[in-house]
């Protein structure tokens, strides 16, 4: 069976996409699908293939809805024809309605080769803690493996809480994460993958050796923070 990883949460900004270069760092031969508005893992090249949700409501008034039902249809082909163990990053507003697309083709996956994990991430904010069980309970008709990272930027979630909305999955948390500035634009431009190709001689030349030091040691921090919130699920992945 070749194995695939749906890291999705319906509410945007809780680090999902964060996860999702996480699990490329631990995983570098696993390719990467990212369903979304917009393209954002630019810098792992050709590694991703990029698939542009949502149909927009021209074409949906125009087809009588069959745009809005057909949209998926390249992003199940494209986990379908998975060779290698494979990352989806799914999009904010997407991941329910592609979890129950997938639920409803479990026969044909498990007749292609393919398993799945799901993989939510999740902050202590309202909006993202009421998709989790809703996201685990679709999951939990097709998936093999669940797991959910505990996001704490927003704070850190009360533990029987998330005991309770997380139930029979893998736990794991990512501590808040304090930046320099010029820490968090470096990572906002390269992602994680640009982390160990920093030149250190020449950020302590730009910035000065007290600060570029600082830059270095929050974005290896930050790195190592990610892949180790992700372990559970890598190590899965790759079973």
């Amino acid at each position: 069976m070749t194995k695939a990883m749906l890291i999705i949460q319906d509410k945007g900004g809780v680090g999902k996409t964060l996860a999702a270069r996480g699990l490329a760092e631990v995983v570098p031969a696993a390719p990467l699908i990212e369903v979304d508005s917009s393209q954002r893992m630019l810098e792992l090249g050709k590694r991703v293939k990029f698939f542009q949700m949502r149909a927009d409501r021209e074409a949906i008034e125009r087809t009588g809805g069959a745009a809005a039902r057909a949209e998926f249809d390249p992003v199940i082909d494209a986990i379908a024809s998975a060779t290698l163990p494979t990352i989806v990053d799914v999009g904010a507003n997407t991941g329910a309605s592609l979890l129950t697309v997938i639920a409803d083709l479990g026969e044909d996956f498990s007749a292609a080769g393919i398993e799945f994990g799901v993989l939510v991430v999740t902050t202590a904010e309202p909006g993202a803690l009421a998709c989790v069980p809703k996201l685990l309970a679709i999951a939990e008709h097709f998936a093999a493996a669940r797991f959910v990272i505990e996001n704490r930027v927003a704070g850190e979630l009360d533990p029987r809480m998330l005991a309770k909305i997380a139930a029979d999955t893998t736990l794991a948390c990512l501590r808040n994460q304090v930046l320099d500035e010029q820490a968090a634009a470096i990572l906002q431009a390269g992602g994680l993958a640009s982390i160990q190709k920093l030149d250190a001689k020449a950020l302590n030349a730009k910035f000065g050796i007290a600060q570029g030091s600082r830059i270095r040691r929050d974005l290896a921090r930050v790195r190592l923070d990610v892949m180790q919130a992700v372990r559970p699920a890598a190590e899965w992945l790759v079973a």
